[in-house]
């Protein structure tokens, strides 16, 4: 698929504003990519918390919402700090785990920069019958 043509690249204010990039989407899965700034960090200046979920929750929206005509949303996220992300860029993998008739189950994946797991995400979203913009 076209990322340019991705639902989440042409509507997701939260990407553009801490520079995200959607490098693959179709519905299985989705590389995103973060830099790792000064306003992606927390005080102890590694990534922040925040950041790296919002990181997963994009690469996820991203896939989930590949090739659709309806919206897919985030309706349950459980995310696990594995270390702290300290080189940028960072990357998430989201990976369908089953997509159902209401329900899509997705693993999520982020990496630093040196390719060291940092987090991991377990996403389960809903398929809604919302049309998704053009």
């Amino acid at each position: 698929m076209d990322v340019d043509k991705n639902y989440i690249t042409k509507h997701d204010k939260l990407l553009r504003l801490m520079q995200m990039k959607i490098e693959e989407a179709t519905p299985e899965y989705a590389r995103v990519t973060m830099p790792l700034l000064e306003q992606h960090k927390n005080g102890m200046g590694v990534a922040h918390g925040g950041a790296i979920f919002a990181l997963a929750d994009v690469a996820f929206g991203a896939a989930s919402n590949a090739d659709r005509d309806c919206g897919v949303v985030n309706m349950m996220s459980s995310i696990e700090y594995l270390r702290p992300g300290r080189v940028g860029p960072l990357m998430a993998e989201a990976r369908a785990v089953r997509i159902g008739g209401h329900i899509a189950n997705y693993d999520v994946q982020i990496f630093d920069g040196e390719g060291a797991l940092i987090a991991r995400a377990i996403v389960s979203g809903y398929l809604t019958d919302v049309p998704l913009p053009g």
